[in-house]
């Protein structure tokens, strides 16, 4: 979760199979918005899962909690300490790893696991903005071309039609600028993801030596 460290929140689970019963939410880590729970309470077929994130707020305000199903008889609302919902997540039995076996994780497994997670989002920024590059960087070389052939076809032209080119050039040359400081922009921007990359590869080491 995108949020800074004053936000609390708050967690409400709801099942499809039994929509109006509230499920026991317990937060077994915490760390800069990663957040593990654990639900209990879920029925064997439990089929989907509904899970509400609130942004606690100190007094008591009325909220709708969404049923998990939409044909839903009971639509009334709950009390709920609360401000506003931040977002709800919908989880399919159908569709969900099962880990028979696996119990509750020790702080540190869970801060590996939080690491990993923030590593790979890491990664996968750098990827897209490493894509952002190759296609701004394309089209620049497209628009320096096309600058290019209109300085040629200058060569040709009558004054009337030389001021209507030097236009076009005015604007290509624009285009080019825009893209140089776009290409930049990614550039800091992969630079300073790569220093992240760095700083948790080095908590990864200092948690595994814990």
């Amino acid at each position: 979760m995108d949020q800074t460290d004053e936000e609390e929140v708050s967690f409400v689970a709801q099942e499809k199979a039994n929509p109006n019963i509230k499920l026991p939410v317990h937060l077994l880590y915490e760390d800069h918005g990663y957040y593990v729970v654990r639900i209990s309470g879920l029925s064997p077929n439990w089929e989907a899962l509904a899970f509400d994130l609130y942004q606690e707020n100190e007094e008591k305000e009325t909220v709708n909690v969404d049923d998990v199903t939409s044909d839903s008889e009971s639509d009334s609302p709950e009390e709920i300490d609360a401000h506003a919902l931040i977002t709800t997540l919908y989880s399919d039995q159908r569709k969900t790893k099962s880990e028979e076996g696996k119990g509750t994780k020790s702080k540190q497994e869970y801060a590996l696991l939080v690491n990993d997670l923030e590593k790979q989002f890491v990664k996968k920024k750098m990827k897209n903005y490493e894509k952002a590059i190759t296609v701004e960087d394309k089209h620049k070389r497209q628009t320096q071309q096309e600058m290019n052939e209109l300085q040629r076809d200058m060569k040709y032209q009558v004054n009337e039609e030389k001021a209507n080119t030097e236009s076009k050039i005015a604007m290509k040359k624009d285009a080019i600028q825009s893209s140089d400081e776009s290409i930049q922009l990614y550039e800091d921007e992969q630079k300073s993801l790569q220093e992240k990359l760095q700083k948790l590869n080095e908590k990864q080491q200092d948690l595994a030596m814990k």
